[in-house]
């Protein structure tokens, strides 16, 4: 299947968008967004992928083909986008009630408002780790972050995972004082397999550790041929 019409329609959109990949129909009563660079998709994008179908008929693996900077930069990547994308769309058709997502913008809230006009009617829940969970909160990422967030939150619930050593205080009082905090709840995901990060993975490989354990089965060949 061919990704580049896909992708670069997204790229050039300005209004935000999702499509599955492979597009199929879909008319689930309740989606789970769980985003990620999927550089590459490990055991705890798996795990979350798999608590999450508890609360969402569907649940969405979503690339953004325009991602946000990072703070402090992510480095180079390891795996081409175009194989990321397929081991990504491997994993779910593998699972049950799982599928692989394609995404225009990369902020979170734009992510949750295109998921509402591609399942019209759904419940929507954002999955994040508890680092990401303390990024929604972090004004750096809005031109108006109060407003942004009371956009995702009329949208959606959230669910994170607390990956081990992340201290949540500052960002669920955020969440209190801005009025979200009931729509903010714990997803049960062992800490020590979501602290498990595809940068964290990516170093380890490139250090020549043997990390295959933390990478998903079916994006093992990729990663290994792209290090060569």
């Amino acid at each position: 299947m061919d990704l580049r019409e896909p992708v670069d329609e997204l790229r050039s959109g300005d209004r935000p968008r999702l499509v599955l990949w492979p597009e199929r129909a879909a008319t689930p009563r309740s989606i789970a967004l769980l985003a990620g660079s999927f550089d590459p998709i490990t055991v705890a994008h798996v795990a979350m992928a798999e608590a999450a179908r508890e609360v969402a008929e569907l649940v969405v693996l979503v690339y953004a083909v325009r991602t946000l900077p990072k703070e402090g930069g992510a480095g180079s990547p390891l795996v081409p986008e175009g194989e990321r994308i397929r081991t990504v769309a491997a994993v779910c058709a593998s699972r049950p009630a799982t599928a692989a997502g394609l995404c225009s913008h990369g902020l979170l809230a734009d992510q949750v408002a295109a998921a509402e006009d591609r399942f019209p009617g759904a419940g929507v829940t954002l999955v994040v780790g508890s680092d990401k969970l303390a990024q929604l909160f972090d004004p750096r990422w809005y031109e108006d972050r109060d407003a942004a967030l009371a956009g995702l939150f009329a949208r959606a619930d959230v669910r994170y995972a607390v990956r081990a050593g992340d201290d949540l205080r500052g960002a669920l009082r955020i969440a209190g004082e801005l009025g979200h905090g009931d729509r903010i709840r714990p997803l049960p995901v062992d800490p020590a397999v979501a602290s498990v990060s595809s940068r964290t993975v990516r170093e380890a490989l490139r250090a020549g550790r043997d990390v295959w354990a933390w990478v998903a089965p079916e994006a093992r060949d990729a990663v290994r041929r792209a290090l060569g």
